[in-house]
C-alpha cells in the first residue's frame, strides 16, 4: 500500500512514528523525572497511533490489497514479529 499515492503519506507518517517511538524507548532512563513525563506523553501518542492503524490503515487494507499482497504482508509481519521477540 505504501507504493500507492493514495496511502503513501499516511503510511510514511505511521512508519516515522514507529521509528521515533523505538528510538525514544531505546534511550529512556526511568530514573529521570523528565523521561517519566515523556513516557506518559508517548503512551498517549501511542493510543492515537494505534487508532490510526486500527481505524484507518487496517480497514483500507481490506479493499486495497489483493490475495497475493495479503500473503506477502502476513509473511512480512511474521518475520518482523520474530525479530522483535
Amino acid at each position: 500500500m505504501s507504493a500507492d499515492p493514495e496511502y503513501a503519506g499516511y503510511i510514511d507518517a505511521l512508519v516515522r512514528e514507529h521509528r521515533e517511538l523505538g528510538a525514544f524507548l531505546r534511550g529512556i532512563d526511568l530514573s529521570r523525572a523528565e523521561d517519566v513525563v515523556q513516557l506518559r506523553e508517548a503512551v498517549d501518542e501511542l493510543h492515537h497511533h494505534i487508532a490510526k492503524e486500527e481505524d484507518g490503515l487496517f480497514p483500507a487494507s481490506l479493499t486495497a490489497l489483493s490475495g497475493d499482497e495479503w500473503d506477502r504482508s502476513m509473511a512480512a509481519w511474521r518475520v518482523a514479529g520474530l525479530r522483535t521477540w
